[in-house]
């Protein structure tokens, strides 16, 4: 009996923007001691206040052959790769996401992700970047399996394009990636 059944991946990326200026001088100070605790640990910024939603963007995006490849390789009990997507890239590139994608067009700022959990077949990301870390417009979004500190490291994972993502120093974004697995 032959199943035909296929295994799909399905990405919704959703980046919510948080005016800082609404916080009040303890919520400032808190924040900043966060930043500073943050290198040793990431997953503390689930703490991080957060001013008034500005605005939300939603989209789907592409899943890469190269995370593909990095989970492939973990269920033949090859260890090249970790599988955990540990890096969230925002790129300032114009282009259109395909599958054969190894980074972004044009990487322009890199953070931890900052809290991982899993629920039956759905994974759930998220990083955090926060009003002093960076600024611009964004047209580009993925993100990477073991990425390192530099540009263009680690397996992609996901990519979307197509993005007008404005970000100023008043402003964090937090970007929430929900992966589903499914047979199709």
């Amino acid at each position: 009996m032959q199943n035909n059944e296929q295994v799909g991946v399905l990405g919704e990326i959703t980046a919510k923007f948080y005016d800082q200026s609404s916080l009040n001088i303890l919520d400032r100070l808190f924040n900043s001691l966060l930043e500073k605790i943050r290198p040793n640990f990431p997953r503390v910024m689930k703490l991080y206040r957060l001013g008034e939603l500005v605005d939300v963007d939603q989209h789907k995006n592409v899943i890469c052959n190269a995370g593909f490849n990095a989970i492939a390789r973990r269920l033949t009990n090859d260890y090249t790769y970790s599988g955990y997507i540990n890096k969230m890239v925002l790129g300032t590139g114009v282009a259109t996401p395909a599958a054969a994608d190894v980074k972004l067009v044009t990487e322009a700022y890199r953070n931890n992700t900052a809290s991982a959990t899993a629920n039956g077949n759905e994974a759930y990301l998220t990083a955090y970047f926060t009003e002093v870390e960076c600024s611009g417009t964004y047209t580009e979004f993925g993100n990477f399996i073991d990425g390192a500190a530099g540009a263009d490291t680690g397996k992609l994972w996901s990519h979307i394009g197509g993005l007008n993502w404005v970000k100023t120093n008043l402003v964090v974004l937090v970007v929430s990636c929900k992966y589903t697995f499914a047979s199709v």
